[in-house]
């Protein structure tokens, strides 16, 4: 196991296991540190995938989760690469934040992980992206949907966060009095609507996770 998040859930083996985990905010960062001096001889795509990974983790350095040490490592391979990190996120955010093709429920789905708050089932879904209105404009079906989700994944509430990277806020959706409660407990702010901007907020890891609150 090579991974970068705290440990949950009571992990047992049926024997012992290499683990590696480490306070980055990448996994490619903790696997190019432990390829050692084999690290120089990946070719170019490898290379690639590596910064490719490390900007979407640490949304080009904005999150909170980003190290110095995930920095360093980018902009070293963006160097060996001939690549501007700033074009390059913007290509790839870019293409991120094209969700024409995927339906309300994949959307809400596609980056999304199950927590319990307190005996709360929530699927805690984020999408990042430069274009939040494509996602917002879509916000009434996107809530229609939220019910059939629940029902389908056996949780008791999904919450939907659209990142805006580029003004480093996040849009949380509001469907019912519920989530309008959790939002307001988690983040002490006043809902009135459909939906709340949260100004800071980038980081479901480091951010929405720990606040939560029913």
């Amino acid at each position: 196991i090579i991974d970068h998040h705290k440990l949950v859930g009571g992990l047992e083996t049926k024997g012992p296991i290499d683990i590696t985990v480490r306070p980055l905010a990448c996994t490619a960062t903790i696997m190019h540190d432990l390829m050692g001096e084999h690290a120089a001889h990946m070719p170019d795509n490898i290379k690639g995938l590596m910064l490719s990974c490390i900007l979407s983790d640490t949304l080009e350095f904005r999150s909170p989760t980003t190290t110095d040490t995930d920095k360093d490592l980018a902009l070293a391979l963006a160097g060996q690469l001939n690549l501007s990190v700033s074009d390059y996120a913007t290509e790839m955010f870019a293409a991120k934040s094209d969700v024409s093709a995927f339906s309300d429920a994949e959307l809400l789905r596609m980056d999304s992980k199950e927590f319990t708050v307190d005996g709360t089932k929530f699927r805690v879904s984020v999408l990042e992206t430069t274009a939040p209105a494509i996602v917002l404009d879509r916000k009434a079906s996107i809530m229609d949907s939220m019910t059939a989700v629940a029902t389908e994944d056996g949780v008791d509430q999904v919450l939907l966060f659209v990142v805006d990277i580029l003004n480093e806020e996040a849009t949380l959706l509001v469907p019912n009095d519920t989530v309008k409660s959790v939002a307001e407990k988690s983040f002490g702010v006043a809902v009135s609507g459909d939906n709340v901007v949260l100004p800071g907020i980038m980081s479901r890891k480091k951010q929405i996770i720990p606040s939560l609150k029913v």
